[in-house]
């Protein structure tokens, strides 16, 4: 014969399920913070520099991504002034 449901099983049964989903719960934003937390942004570096070509300068400004060139710019330097043109 079966036993009957009682009010004590059926509480006892809902602690162990809320507990579980509990237990998930934070398991889950802990792994997710600590995934967010390892994942590293690239990161971009400028350089400037002097260029020369016989007489004449140039000032380069680069931008650099892990090495790889994302942009480039060149600007002759004026001789007289020592300005940019």
């Amino acid at each position: 014969m079966r036993d009957k449901w009682i009010i004590e099983v059926t509480i006892g049964l809902i602690f162990v399920f809320g507990g579980a989903l509990l237990t998930l719960l934070i398991v889950g934003v802990l792994g997710m913070s600590l995934h967010a937390g390892t994942q590293s942004e690239p990161q971009q570096d400028m350089v400037q520099r002097v260029e020369r070509t016989g007489d004449v300068k140039y000032l380069c400004v680069e931008a650099k991504t892990n090495g790889h060139i994302d942009a480039m710019s060149c600007q002759l330097i004026d001789p007289m002034s020592g300005g940019i043109k």
